[in-house]
């Protein structure tokens, strides 16, 4: 992932990301309201705490950590590192914690990459350090002097690579996926998050280090505060002092952000994606599988480039626990932004318990609710045009709290007053297959922002209905019929809402191929590209007004719709040149094919561009 600033930089140039700070946030419960709490210099601000005492402490990507005090932004920094950070693109001080003990001890602890040589801009391979500042005894506003404490990362020199297995090292060799985030759980352990260190253009072999036990990267680390490993971590192998043992997930391309459940200690990790997909992740002891396994697939990249990926069984990787496409338009996106499990009492009771989190370029919040199993039971948009999001946080009273980075804004999200319109959220499985279908509907993610109770009416579109929340019923059909179920739901005060889907009984999704080119061809500058698909209908008779192509233009970690075709089984477009020599860009092209019933495939290839002219 790029820099959050950089990347906006180059969507406004491109135009692929709009951030209009402009537009009016706007929320699926009308009732709540964004306020602005406090700002900061634009592009600065990253993430926020708070002390038990009300102060709110924020920081900035260069180093400088301010205090928000009885409504005051204080002039003076709590401290000011700026000398020894590195700030190119991903790197920074990206991540603070307060120790649980702060009120007596007065323990921060940073998280950041280190810059030895003085130049904040220098792009040669750094390292990572965790340390720990005392805040003053007789000003608890400001460190002490000279208290910073390096905690793990001393070796400084980079690369890592140069060192044996093993050694205290946090390598930060490109400027993407670096220190990233610090939590403490209800356990008083230390959450420490940092990327894979890689680059996103190409394959690149560091990222295999999130495979590796003995490094620190591509990690979720829980240590106790001294820096040690807890002996009940999953990997602990009875050295407190070993990477391994201080190793609680792994896997993780860039897990920026992660929020931890405050009675439970479960965590759940947002972890940045490169070409295709952005995750959310849980499991202790997990592999997630980067850079071998992306989304809930293989990588064909990494894959292809590195035996290492091809002898890792999916059997051995965990799935993501939620995972939306770059292209999907309803959750369009390019950088997750993990947030808090909810579990106050100022909204109301159907947010409890939900996982909030944002996303920085598709600039809303989503939160996924749980059923009682604790699996995932729906994922509901909350609120849209909220800019470019980079920390999310549950505050001490009860309210959610984001920092917009373009304007460096601290915003609070307010319930103000219930809604008297109830939300209605309907799914089902399966949605296609034959004669008789036995189909399970849900209700997940409906409710009643005033916290009303709800009354629930299925009307399955065959003359039959049902009052249960999550009936299950089957279908028949002598030929191939699509039936449009549907739920009304309705509260107290007897305001309704209602939701629809779709069922087709009797037929099967088609199957498509693209037969040209092959995945990975390598094409050179003002070379046509002729892309041919082919598809059947186990149901019936495709022909070409059932084919769609997109053709996507990825250019230096971003993307943007480049043609479309519709109506043609096979087209061609001419290789342009994108940039200069140390820029880097590829297209993917994308094939849909939908039947009569609506149902659908799609197929995905991506062709590697050679910079030397035809």
């Amino acid at each position: 992932m790029m820099k959050f600033k950089a990347l906006i930089v180059l969507s406004m140039m491109v135009g692929c990301f709009p951030f209009h700070q402009s537009l009016a946030q706007t929320f699926t419960d009308p009732g709540f309201t964004s306020e602005v709490v406090t700002t900061l210099p634009a592009y600065q601000p990253v993430g926020m705490t708070w002390a038990a005492d009300g102060r709110m402490f924020i920081w900035q990507e260069k180093g400088v950590v301010r205090i928000f005090k009885n409504g005051i932004l204080l002039a003076t920094p709590f401290i000011d590192i700026s000398s020894r950070v590195n700030t190119v693109n991903d790197r920074g001080l990206l991540g603070l914690a307060l120790d649980p003990n702060f009120a007596t001890n007065g323990y921060v602890y940073l998280f950041y990459t280190y810059e030895p040589n003085g130049n904040p801009n220098d792009t040669a391979p750094k390292t990572s350090r965790l340390t720990r500042v005392t805040a003053n005894p007789t000003n608890p506003d400001v460190a002490i002097a000279n208290s910073e404490v390096v905690l793990l990362g001393s070796i400084g020199t980079a690369p890592c690579g140069q060192y044996p297995a093993g050694s205290d090292c946090l390598g930060s060799d490109s400027v993407e996926h670096t220190a990233d985030m610090l939590r403490f759980g209800p356990d008083d352990k230390l959450y420490v998050s940092l990327g894979d260190g890689a680059s996103s253009n190409g394959t690149d072999p560091l990222a295999l280090r999130a495979q590796d036990l003995n490094s620190y990267n591509g990690k979720l680390l829980r240590i106790n505060s001294d820096g040690s490993a807890p002996s009940d971590n999953p990997f602990y192998d009875g050295n407190p002092a070993s990477i391994r043992s201080r190793v609680y997930a792994y896997g993780l391309r860039n897990p920026y952000r992660f929020g931890i459940h405050p009675t439970t200690g479960e965590v759940i990790i947002g972890d940045v994606g490169w070409l295709t997909y952005e995750e959310i992740n849980r499991g202790r002891g997990a592999n997630f599988g980067w850079p071998c396994y992306e989304g809930n697939d293989p990588q064909p990249a990494y894959q292809a480039a590195f035996a290492t990926c091809r002898a890792l069984p999916a059997s051995a990787v965990t799935k993501p626990l939620h995972v939306y496409s770059h292209t999907d338009t309803q959750a369009f996106g390019g950088a997750v932004i993990g947030g808090p499990y909810y579990t106050a009492t100022p909204y109301p009771a159907q947010y409890r318990d939900n996982f909030f989190f944002g996303e920085f370029v598709g600039q809303y919040i989503n939160r996924i609710v749980f059923d009682a199993n604790k699996n995932v039971a729906s994922v509901v948009r909350f609120a849209s045009n909220m800019g470019g999001i980079v920390s999310l946080e549950q505050g001490p009273d009860g309210a959610l709290y984001y920092i917009e980075l373009v304007s460096g804004q601290v915003r609070r999200l307010r319930y103000t007053a219930a809604s008297s319109t109830p939300v209605a959220v309907a799914s089902a499985a399966p949605t296609a297959g034959a004669s008789p279908l036995t189909v399970n509907f849900s209700s997940a993610g409906s409710n009643d922002p005033s916290g009303s109770s709800l009354t629930y009416l299925w009307d399955f579109a065959d003359g039959t209905t049902s009052t249960a929340a999550n009936p299950t019923h089957t279908y028949s059909a002598a030929t191939t019929k699509t039936f449009t179920a549907k739920l009304t739901v309705t509260n107290n005060q007897g305001s309704s809402a209602s939701a629809t889907v779709a069922i087709s009984v009797g037929s099967q999704a088609p199957v498509a191929a693209i037969t040209s080119p092959r995945n990975g061809q390598k094409f050179k500058v003002g070379a046509t590209v002729t892309f041919i698909g082919t598809a059947n209908d186990p149901d019936g008779v495709l022909t070409a007004s059932n084919f769609a192509w997109q053709v996507l233009l990825h250019h230096n970690g971003h993307e943007h719709l480049y043609k479309e075709f519709s109506g043609v089984t096979t087209g061609s477009f001419v290789v342009e040149n994108h940039g200069t020599a140390t820029e880097t860009y590829s297209y993917e092209i994308i094939l849909t094919v939908t039947d009569s019933s609506g149902l659908k495939d799609v197929k995905r290839v991506n062709v590697n561009i050679s910079k030397a002219r035809k």
